[in-house]
């Protein structure tokens, strides 16, 4: 589970390096669009003054190798989204290995519990099997003296709604039956 839990935490660090170059792409993309947009801008404001034929080129040239650098960007994003798309892809992969060895885990330990829920029953029932043989046991030797009897406590099945279905039906007839025998003596 925690080799599960390394690789996926792997997976996502991938991922942000990834994500991060991406993001820093498109921030250099947003800054020379910006800088475009300042060099066009003082062309416009230096059209009132006046400027030299070279100072306008040099400007003109400025704004083609940022439109060109803009482009070859644009190249980059799209592989960097390739590349992105991957190592999501890893990232999910990761989380379902990750999930399935939870998920196995969990059922492991439900199929834990009802075996110890089973074996408490049983372990009950024993002892309830005892009493009853033990109360017969002593109904059945003759008394002279009723005030020393101890009454012996009645016990009765343990039901376990997590083991359900016809299993609970079983149980709760036999509880009937028993309580009808011993405490209203109708037994079946």
């Amino acid at each position: 589970m925690k080799l599960r839990e390394l690789r996926e935490e792997e997976e996502l660090k991938k991922l942000s390096i990834v994500v991060s170059e991406l993001n820093a792409i498109f921030a250099e993309q947003e800054y020379n669009r910006k800088e475009i947009q300042n060099a066009y801008k003082e062309i416009e404001s230096s059209v009132s003054v006046g400027r030299s034929l070279n100072d306008y080129l040099s400007i003109e040239r400025y704004i083609q190798g940022l439109s060109k650098l803009n482009e070859e960007l644009d190249i980059r994003i799209i592989e960097k989204n390739k590349q992105v798309d991957l190592v999501r892809q890893g990232v999910l992969i990761a989380r379902k290995d990750k999930k399935v060895l939870e998920i196995l885990k969990e059922n492991r330990l439900n199929e834990w519990k009802k075996k110890r829920n089973r074996l408490e029953r049983r372990e009950i029932e024993e002892y309830n099997e005892h009493l009853v043989a033990q109360t017969k046991f002593l109904e059945s030797m003759p008394t002279t003296n009723k005030k020393n009897d101890k009454k012996i406590p009645k016990t009765f099945k343990i039901l376990n709604r997590e083991d359900g279905g016809d299993e609970l039906m079983g149980d709760f007839k036999n509880l009937r039956d028993f309580y009808e025998k011993f405490y209203m003596g109708q037994g079946r």
